[in-house]
């Protein structure tokens, strides 16, 4: 029974029943593109650089590229764990481990 307890309260964690983690953009389309958050505009990502977006609530959730004038370039649904920075390479629709690339957010 204490192992369920256990896994249980690791999984809540993970799904992000707490705790905020960190979403990094890049693109290399050619306009600048609107960075939206389960329907809430984050900023905006320049192309050929990382854009990054700290303290986003962690859990599952759905991000938008949008050009200037609302067009969708592309949409995908993430999982941000706590505490931790996952990377949305626009351009190949991918969610990778971010952490290599905190070091451009200061």
């Amino acid at each position: 029974m204490t192992g369920g307890i256990a896994s249980g309260c690791a999984a809540k964690r993970f799904l992000g029943f707490g705790g905020d983690g960190t979403l990094l953009v890049r693109h290399h389309e050619h306009d600048p593109q609107e960075i939206w958050l389960e329907g809430n505009l984050l900023g905006v990502a320049d192309s050929g650089v990382v854009r990054c977006f700290p303290e986003i609530q962690a859990g599952t959730v759905r991000i938008e590229a949008r050009a200037a004038d609302g067009t969708l370039t592309r949409a995908t649904s993430a999982v941000v764990p706590p505490e931790q920075a996952r990377l949305w390479d626009v351009d190949y629709d991918q969610v990778l481990e971010g952490r290599a690339f905190l070091g451009l957010c200061d």
